[in-house]
């Protein structure tokens, strides 16, 4: 007994002497930590013409910031958000402070804090909590002129990076409202656009520019081979949440050229052009949930309706006026990755001008050769009860038959096609994306 005692004895003077030795080596945790945040600080006070920031909130898409510290603990802020974040400087407060690691709070409100708005009519996010943004975020690491930071609540990755005066300048005249206008207007004027790659397969480039995802995909049998990446606008194109590969195709950022009106990247330095193509490189039924989620058709006749469809469509509309309503858009807004579609009818109170949809739910299978088949899954709405005697003629195409979706060239563009294949006579057409988004 005496012997384990003494071993006892001697192991916890031990242990005693290992603590304090490591304390005199390493020093006080909580003089390292003051140490690391009064790091940190300095790094964000040292560039001299602020921060890029690229935040990808959990609901999808990125943002792009230009971040500026002062050492007063002031930071004004620019933002590709909407036009007056990118166009009006805004200045809050901010902190740097350890909770379980060292972090920077936006302590005071900030363009940061409209990702994070519980009014879903701002942004669109949930309610109560937005887009699933944070603006406290605790550092990660550091590689070069490039910090790592992740959120404290919701896990929100923040890239921030090193501006140049050149850049710093861009972002006050206004060049991120500027690229993301340019980029739109080019994306509708050129639908289809690809990398050509060294081994001949052209490589489809997708802008979302509702969701802000960028995709690279190419067919690989009858299946589609995608990658996909949330980006935010930058003053020169867009910023990619991470990098995107293709073989030895490798980039992250997609610069706009406004004198050639085209995009390009950079490949090790080199820059290779992406083509616009006068035709669709892949099928349509390819990129739904990539590309687009909604189908929407219009109240008045477009090019690709066959007369069936017409004739149902002016028969509900008639039902619909005679009751004091009228027909709005009906839509197909697909949900990709649970295999559902909610068709949407749109209508109207004519005496109030109020808006109502009756919503019918359906499941759907979809062949590899797109031929999709739809099946009720689930009670329609209130609304849809009520409209079900002027839509059943509609909904039984849908319940009975298949359809094969595809492009449909028009003189103002492209739009997406719906045939009935059972009965050739009956097909439709609808605009990508909702009318009332």
């Amino acid at each position: 007994m005496k012997k384990i005692f003494y071993f006892l004895l001697v192991l916890s003077l031990t242990a005693g002497c290992r603590d304090e030795d490591d304390t005199a080596l390493l020093g006080r945790p909580e003089d390292r930590t003051r140490e690391m945040l009064a790091a940190y600080r300095a790094q964000l006070l040292a560039s001299p013409y602020g921060w890029k920031g690229y935040v990808f909130p959990g609901m999808g898409g990125g943002f792009s910031f230009l971040f500026e510290f002062t050492n007063e603990g002031r930071v004004t802020m620019l933002a590709d958000i909407n036009r007056d974040c990118a166009t009006e400087p805004y200045e809050s407060s901010f902190r740097l402070e350890a909770v379980q690691r060292p972090s920077l709070f936006f302590d005071t409100y900030s363009y940061l804090h409209i990702l994070s708005d519980p009014n879903p009519d701002t942004l669109g996010g949930v309610l109560g909590q937005g887009l699933l943004s944070d603006f406290e975020f605790a550092f990660e690491s550091t590689h070069g002129d490039t910090l790592y930071l992740k959120g404290n609540q919701h896990g929100t990755p923040l890239v921030m990076i090193k501006a140049t005066q050149a850049e710093s300048e861009e972002f006050h005249n206004g060049a991120l409202e500027t690229t993301a206008s340019a980029v739109n207007q080019y994306s509708e004027a050129n639908p289809f656009v690809y990398i050509q790659s060294n081994d001949g397969k052209r490589i489809n480039t997708s802008f979302n520019l509702e969701a802000k995802k960028f995709s690279l995909s190419f067919k690989q049998g009858d299946t589609l081979n995608i990658s996909t990446a949330p980006f935010g606008y930058t003053p020169r194109g867009l910023y990619l949440q991470r990098p995107l590969q293709y073989r030895n195709i490798v980039f992250q950022e997609v610069f706009f050229d406004a004198v050639q009106r085209s995009y390009y990247i950079l490949v090790n330095g080199t820059r290779t052009d992406l083509r616009a193509s006068a035709d669709p490189v892949l099928p349509l039924h390819l990129f739904l949930g990539v590309d687009f989620s909604v189908i929407s058709v219009p109240p008045k006749q477009i090019d690709g309706w066959s007369q069936a469809f017409k004739t149902i469509g002016d028969a509900m509309a008639n039902a619909l006026l005679n009751a004091g309503l009228g027909l709005s858009y009906m839509e197909l807004a697909f949900n990709a990755e649970n295999h559902t579609m909610a068709f949407n009818v749109y209508f109207r109170d004519m005496s109030t001008g109020d808006y109502y949809v009756a919503q019918y739910p359906y499941a759907y299978t979809k062949s590899a050769d797109g031929v999709f088949k739809f099946t009720p899954y689930d009670e329609a709405n209130g609304n849809a009860e009520y409209l079900r005697p002027v839509t059943t003629p509609l909904l039984f195409y849908f319940e009975n038959y298949r359809f094969r979706m595809e492009y449909l060239k028009t003189e103002k563009g492209y739009v997406g096609q719906l045939k009935c294949l059972e009965n050739p006579s009956m097909y439709f057409s609808g605009n990508f994306g909702s009318a009332f988004n």
